[in-house]
């Protein structure tokens, strides 16, 4: 599979898993029981810090020719 293509399912799974995050953060003390918490939203959050690496890891090249490249002189 292509770096492009597994990107494009990262930043999906991405988005979508963020959107969970908020959103359990948000109505976390209004719908959503104590106890159900932790499976609702740490779990995620465990998730999303899972795909930003990966996303940084597939990105890689972009971010070094973009940050860390050579001043000209």
């Amino acid at each position: 599979m292509k770096t492009t293509s597994v990107l494009r399912v990262v930043n999906l799974i991405l988005a979508v898993d963020f959107l969970i995050i908020a959103v359990t953060a948000i109505f976390h003390e209004l719908i959503i029981p104590t106890g159900y918490y932790g499976q609702f939203h740490a779990l995620p959050g465990f998730l999303f810090l899972a795909l930003v690496i990966i996303h940084t890891f597939l990105n890689r090249k972009w971010i070094k020719s973009n940050y860390f490249k050579k001043k000209e002189k």
